[in-house]
């Protein structure tokens, strides 16, 4: 076999070896983009993506909720929290009809900033996808949407919105 054979049948990351159909390069590497393009704002990931699940989902910004959404542990949400809280771009406040909880709402500044960075994460994303002609994004999407629901139906967990 030839090395380049050899790359295309095996992804070695030095530690363990997978089979030549694994995506899992590929998420790794769709994953260093984005997390590459959210340094930009100087805040930690999981503050990143709790300031944007609070501006997409703003009725589910419970600790607990936002834990479940996100999948990080509570701590790393309650960290989460007090980076946003600390610079200004969300707060908590008391739950409205059970005083043992807490609702993150984002704050003026919060919401400006989570608006950009959504604009921008979009607009990073849709330039990265016009390279490919558009049946070809068609196409992918539906086997993307299948590869979820397989991935998601194993863990017996809720299937995505299509």
């Amino acid at each position: 076999m030839t090395d380049n054979h050899e790359k295309k049948q095996i992804f070695d990351n030095g530690t363990e070896r997978l089979p030549a159909n694994s995506l899992m390069p590929l998420w790794r590497t769709v994953n260093h983009a984005f997390l590459n393009r959210i340094q930009k704002w100087e805040l930690p990931p999981h503050a990143v993506m709790v300031l944007l699940h609070l501006r997409v989902n703003p009725d589910n910004g419970e600790p607990a909720l936002l834990a479940e959404s996100t999948c990080f542990p509570r701590q790393t949400i309650t960290n989460a929290l007090d980076t946003l809280e600390t610079k200004k771009l969300a707060r908590r406040v008391p739950h409205p009809h059970d005083r043992r909880r807490k609702r993150v709402i984002l704050t003026t500044a919060g919401d400006k900033l989570s608006a950009a960075m959504l604009d921008d994460l979009i607009e990073f994303e849709t330039t990265a996808l016009a390279v490919i002609p558009a049946d070809e994004v068609s196409r992918w999407r539906e086997f993307m949407n299948n590869y979820v629901e397989a991935l998601v139906s194993q863990n017996g967990t809720a299937t995505v919105s299509k």
